[in-house]
């Protein structure tokens, strides 16, 4: 009894940190990501600026009544899709590779599957918010269309059921998405491109 007391011990104590999602997300958020500067225009050796930081304490999307401390999280990311936009083909191709990718706060990780097509980032916990800023700098010509993922956590540490999902949009002023429209002839006024989406030229 001793010997599996000791070993009961030892793994809680081991796996204090550990998180079990819900087989449902738990909570929704609400985030927001920018690209800076908003140029339609870039030279090759130009830098592009993705930033997002959001508070710890949110409110559920769900169920508006619930404002969560949402401290601690075991991680929080996304995905970053970079596609050139050719005009010939008239269709979007990976492009991860035209530009060189720099994190300044969080991260970016690369993707498990089809890396040629963009790239994973995560965000790094202060102690009063969640940040991520991270560069692209500009390597190839070309008309170009990136679009983030939502964001998701699989929980927080030590806790079990915690796991959410946090839709981002995008909320530049300026996203050229007309560029979309005249290289690949697609709706501007999709839904998804209209939150996710930010184009531009590299010349």
């Amino acid at each position: 009894m001793l010997i599996t007391a000791i070993q009961f011990l030892l793994s809680s104590s081991c796996n204090k940190n550990n998180t079990t999602p819900c087989v449902n997300v738990a909570y929704n958020f609400a985030v927001t990501a920018q690209w800076l500067p908003q140029q339609e225009v870039y030279a090759v050796g130009d830098t592009i600026y993705l930033m997002s930081t959001f508070p710890k304490i949110l409110n559920d999307q769900i169920n508006a009544s619930l404002v969560i401390d949402y401290s601690n999280s075991v991680g929080i990311g996304g995905d970053v899709a970079i596609s050139y936009l050719d005009t010939i083909l008239r269709q979007a191709v990976p492009a991860k590779d035209s530009f060189s990718l720099l994190s300044i706060t969080g991260s970016f990780l690369e993707r498990a599957f089809n890396q040629s097509a963009g790239v994973n980032f995560n965000y790094e916990e202060t102690s009063q918010n969640y940040s991520f800023k991270g560069a692209l700098i500009c390597n190839k010509k070309g008309i170009y269309g990136i679009g983030i993922s939502d964001l998701s956590s699989n929980g927080l540490r030590g806790k079990k059921c915690t796991n959410a999902g946090f839709s981002l949009a995008v909320i530049n002023s300026e996203k050229h998405l007309y560029l979309h429209q005249y290289a690949l002839g697609v709706n501007i006024n999709d839904a998804y491109l209209q939150q996710k989406g930010y184009d531009f030229r590299v010349q």
